[in-house]
């Protein structure tokens, strides 16, 4: 047989792979390959372009990552490098070594938050204008979302803008509130709108989210966690009288995707302390929601977990804490800046440019930074967007 006919042969044996075994063997690849691979043929296209696969495939990333987590930082660079804009590097967790650069940008980009590592973004200088985009790392791809009528609303107001997957229609949605900026009305006003990835579109909630009447923008602290299908911030219950109270978080307010709605769950106590003072963030452990408490004296953790259908917080962690990492979370804000947990070492928490070893209470500086400004994230690879039209190059 002749090289000509051995190829033939090659090349029409893959038309006998059973679906099923091709599955299997596309989700080991990465993602970048996969993106290659949908132009073989209309089989392959379709296996890999299936939301189903899509899934399978994030899930089986994020269950074979190394020990070491992979972090995906949106550093703003700053002078007197002679440069100002922003670098979106992937990074290993120990020392924040760079082992990839995924684009360099001229203008500086904001982080809203992130979903099944998608970014959710906007340039910094066009923030209140709504340019907002997804972007994947994974495949480099961006996306620029329609402007959102809210943004054109008159007088004052404050905007959330989040980022979460509604697990009962596989959709990725952007959910957008405005809050009314009049502080002397009781019950302040508030217009909803959902733009939801396979529609590419806006829709108005005419009727709002369950359980957001009261909801003010000053009860939602810091920046907003995506996990088992809900948005969660540090936060105060609009139901209960906070005027004779500080501005402390005193819950967890949480909107679930799939129901559009609001619930609120009280934060758990520390009442052991021996001083008063107490620094609290949220954070994932794993797959699970976690907040951890620090004072001058203990550190605590709890892991947020669904028993006898209800959500109630475990203590997963409990020991004493140092002076360093007390001064690391209160005085630079944990509140209004990003945690990680990593659980290399004994598990460590990462909190802008530094670490704080849960066991030995030791803060260390990961590396050195040619930014003032970072914004960590979990990694993991993703095909989402990648037969999208519409999409950019993240260049």
């Amino acid at each position: 047989m002749n090289r000509k006919k051995m190829k033939m042969g090659k090349a029409s044996s893959n038309k006998y792979i059973p679906p099923e075994i091709l599955t299997q063997i596309l989700v080991n690849l990465p993602a970048k390959s996969l993106l290659k691979f949908r132009c073989v043929g209309k089989t392959w296209c379709s296996i890999i372009d299936n939301p189903d696969f899509v899934s399978i495939h994030h899930q089986f990333c994020k269950n074979n990552n190394s020990n070491l987590i992979k972090l995906l930082d949106l550093e703003c660079l700053v002078p007197p490098r002679g440069y100002s804009g922003c670098l979106l590097a992937l990074r290993k967790s120990d020392k924040r070594r760079k082992i990839g650069q995924i684009f360099k940008s001229n203008e500086t980009y904001y982080l809203h938050g992130t979903c099944h590592s998608l970014l959710f973004v906007s340039p910094s200088k066009a923030l209140f204008y709504g340019w907002f985009r997804l972007c994947n790392p994974s495949i480099k791809k961006s996306l620029r979302l329609p402007l959102c009528p809210l943004l054109s609303c008159s007088g004052y107001h404050y905007f959330t803008f989040v980022l979460g997957f509604a697990a009962n229609t596989g959709d990725y949605k952007v959910i957008a509130i405005s809050f009314e900026s009049n502080l002397d009305v009781e019950i302040p006003k508030k217009r909803v709108m959902v733009y939801t990835l396979s529609d590419h579109q806006w829709a108005a909630r005419d009727n709002g989210l369950n359980n957001i009447d009261c909801l003010r923008y000053e009860h939602l602290f810091g920046p907003y966690y995506f996990c088992e299908g809900a948005a969660h911030w540090l936060g105060k219950d609009p139901y209960e009288d906070t005027s004779n109270q500080d501005d402390k978080p005193t819950h967890l307010v949480s909107l679930d995707f799939d129901t559009e709605s609001f619930t609120f769950l009280e934060l758990p106590h520390a009442l052991d302390e021996v001083d008063t003072i107490i620094s609290r963030s949220l954070f994932l452990l794993g797959e699970s929601l976690a907040t951890f408490c620090i004072s001058s004296v203990s550190f605590k953790i709890w892991v947020l977990k669904q028993q006898s259908g209800k959500r109630e917080w475990t203590l997963w962690f409990s020991g004493p804490s140092s002076s360093d990492g007390f001064d690391l979370f209160y005085y630079m804000g944990s509140t209004t800046n990003r945690v990680l947990y990593c659980e290399s070492d004994g598990g460590r928490l990462v909190y802008k440019e530094y670490s704080y070893n849960i066991t030995t209470c030791q803060v260390q500086l990961l590396g050195k930074s040619m930014s003032r400004y970072v914004e960590p994230v979990k990694y993991s690879e993703n095909l989402v967007l990648c037969n999208r039209d519409g999409t950019e190059d993240m260049v």
